[in-house]
């Protein structure tokens, strides 16, 4: 299964800033980027941008919105965004016999 994960801004170079903050390097990205979009075919890759998204909209001006597979586009809000973890975790986790969980 694969998460889509889609950031946009109007402030030019946003984008850009948040990226480098967050990959920890310079990004090969024009600064009137104004949309960015990245599969994740890994849950937890995902859920770590859109945790530093959400935890960091104080200082950029960054929206975000997932798709999971083929399904329907969720926008993701301060409001929101530990419902749509939790859910993303739900579709991804699987019980294992002895009543652990693991990632499928």
């Amino acid at each position: 299964m694969a998460v889509l994960v889609n950031l946009w801004s109007r402030r030019m170079g946003e984008i850009k800033r948040f990226l480098e903050k967050y990959y920890e390097k310079d990004i090969n990205m024009d600064e009137e980027v104004e949309q960015w979009i990245y599969i994740y075919s890994k849950p937890l890759d995902a859920i770590d941008i859109i945790s530093a998204v959400i935890d960091n909209n104080d200082k950029y001006q960054i929206n975000v919105c997932i798709q999971v597979d083929k399904g329907d586009i969720h926008p993701v809000t301060y409001e929101n965004h530990n419902d749509i973890i939790k859910g993303l975790l739900y579709v991804y986790y699987e019980e294992a016999p002895d009543g652990d969980y693991i990632f499928e």
